[in-house]
């Protein structure tokens, strides 16, 4: 006589309850993988204004001449909307508008619709400039990023000091909102 031969799987009920853990554990995750996907574009967009910031410094350095980083909605002329947009320049005769003749380095591309994107700095200029030292004419500020939905915890502060050094805003009180140079939180409103 034969040994029975032993079958294995699962029964119905086991694989119901798998089906059921498995849904539920990726319902749980899901909400956090988004937030995660979420913040991480907007981020991007920081490291982009941060390394063309970064650039700017050392070309206006590197090359001995005045640059100039402007809010633009077309990459040819300076505008006052930095959400439209950047460029930078080479700023033959410093005047921080881009002419016939002035090189275009580099453009950054318009933020989402409803983004926002703000350059406040000591002077009031509109445009951020470097100076053959790599420093600004004393344009020390900030730039602020809120998203389209208005949630501060997306959005970010690049702080630029008056030597033209950036660094993105910390939040040293831990709420989860960027802070400027001065401590102050970020703030955002729906732009939608």
């Amino acid at each position: 006589m034969q040994p029975l031969h032993r079958v294995s799987g699962f029964t119905l009920p086991e694989l119901i309850l798998t089906i059921a853990i498995v849904t539920i554990v990726t319902a749980l995750a899901a909400p956090p993988i988004a937030d995660l996907f979420l913040r991480y574009q907007h981020e991007t967009l920081g490291r982009e204004l941060f390394e063309l910031i970064a650039f700017s410094r050392g070309k206006a350095y590197g090359h001995g001449r005045v640059y100039t980083l402007c809010p633009s909605a077309d990459g040819e002329s300076c505008t006052s909307d930095w959400s439209q947009g950047a460029m930078l320049f080479a700023d033959n005769n410093g005047n921080g508008e881009h002419e016939i003749g002035e090189n275009i380095e580099r453009v950054m591309q318009k933020l989402a619709d409803g983004a926002s994107l703000e350059w406040r700095s000591f002077g009031n200029k509109k445009y951020l400039q470097f100076r053959p030292s790599g420093l600004t004419p004393f344009q020390s500020g900030n730039f602020s990023y809120c998203p389209p939905d208005g949630n501060a915890e997306y959005g970010w502060i690049i702080v630029l000091n008056v030597t033209g050094r950036p660094y993105f805003g910390r939040d040293s009180d831990g709420d989860g909102i960027a802070e400027n140079g001065s401590g102050d939180n970020l703030s955002c409103t729906t732009n939608i």
